[in-house]
């Protein structure tokens, strides 16, 4: 059994981290919780059923005196490169909410440290894990769209001017790491890579800040060209709807029809072939591979705590390694260095 305790205990913890431990009985046991915000911390130390003198308001002190094994980050993104080098410090096992850090400099210290001290470390790309997107890997390696040419994914959200201030969102400050490409659109990045099947190797992108008074971007058009000469494209605002394609969703086109992912549908995954006019829909986990859902995770957090706590307890590799998370994050730095520079940059590797 994992020991786990908690560093970060927001809503993304309380709401869908928790669908993951739920489905987890006699595997995780969860110990230990450090949040600043007492508030935060004795909401999460009830739910979970942590002792009172397990609550921390210091994660240096979990570190210190928890009986645990293993630590889930999941804090404002500046913090995650001092609390994930202190973790391997520690001897702990990571599991690390996405992004791994806000840099690449941040990234490399955190990889230097998990190596140093030979300790497991993960980042949640939790899209990856959700039914509909392995139901689109699995359509797609079936070659149900043909040779795929062309991906696209976006992110669009409304948020409400009052509260979307470095005061009241740390998502609307630089110094918190925050900014919609390394927030909203870091899902679709990742998620459009997987299912084009070929690494982005250079980025043109156009970085805004339209309608908030912040000092990140609340806009984001990414234009990626892949390593095998195929495109696709990642858009995200804080400012926008699309009433066709609600929220969040991805769409790939091939030589012989097209799969796409809205994940706000009721019939989340679909495909085109050949001349048909219409989507039709497509039961995910009616395909090879694809396993039934965890009930209630619609984001796939639960699945990929449920594959990186599986992971450990086999020493297996993790599902999303520390490389693997740095090259998403070399995909935003280019689209930063693009932004500013008005042209394509390659992808550091």
């Amino acid at each position: 059994m994992r020991r786990v305790g908690l560093i970060g205990a927001g809503g993304i913890v309380r709401r869908t981290h928790a669908i993951g431990y739920a489905a987890l009985p006699g595997a995780v046991e969860v110990l230990a919780v450090a949040d600043p915000a007492a508030a935060s911390r004795d909401a999460a130390g009830e739910q979970f059923g942590i002792a009172a003198g397990q609550r921390y308001a210091d994660y240096r002190d979990l570190l210190a005196r928890a009986p645990v094994d293993t630590v889930v980050i999941a804090t404002p993104h500046a913090y995650h490169v001092a609390q994930a080098v202190a973790a391997a410090e520690a001897g702990k096992a990571i599991v690390s909410e996405k992004p791994m850090a806000v840099t690449l400099e941040e990234a490399d210290a955190i990889l230097a440290a998990v190596e140093r001290h030979g300790v497991s470390y993960s980042v949640v790309h939790n899209c990856l894990f959700a039914a509909p997107v392995l139901g689109a890997r699995a359509l797609l390696e079936s070659g149900a769209a043909g040779e795929v040419l062309l991906g696209r994914g976006e992110m669009l959200g409304n948020k409400p001017v009052a509260t979307t201030t470095p005061e009241r969102d740390w998502r609307a400050s630089r110094a918190m790491g925050g900014g919609a490409v390394i927030d909203s659109a870091y899902h679709e990045i990742y998620t459009v890579e997987a299912l084009m099947g070929s690494p982005v190797r250079a980025v043109s992108a156009h970085l805004a800040t339209l309608k908030f008074p912040i000092d990140v971007d609340d806009t984001a058009l990414l234009t990626f060209e892949h390593a095998n000469g195929r495109v696709s494209s990642v858009a995200a605002a804080w400012h926008a709807r699309s009433p066709g394609l609600r929220g969040r969703w991805v769409w790939l086109n091939g030589t012989e029809g097209a799969v796409r992912v809205v994940y706000s549908d009721a019939a989340p995954l679909s495909r085109q072939t050949g001349g048909a006019r219409d989507w039709e829909p497509v039961d995910a986990t009616a395909l090879p591979g694809v396993p039934a859902p965890i009930p209630g995770d619609a984001t796939g957090h639960g699945a990929y705590l449920r594959a990186a706590f599986d992971a450990l307890e086999r020493g297996a590799p993790p599902p999303v390694g520390g490389v693997q998370a740095r090259h998403n994050l070399a995909i935003i730095e280019a689209a930063r260095a693009s932004s500013a520079a008005r042209r394509a940059v390659e992808v550091a590797a």
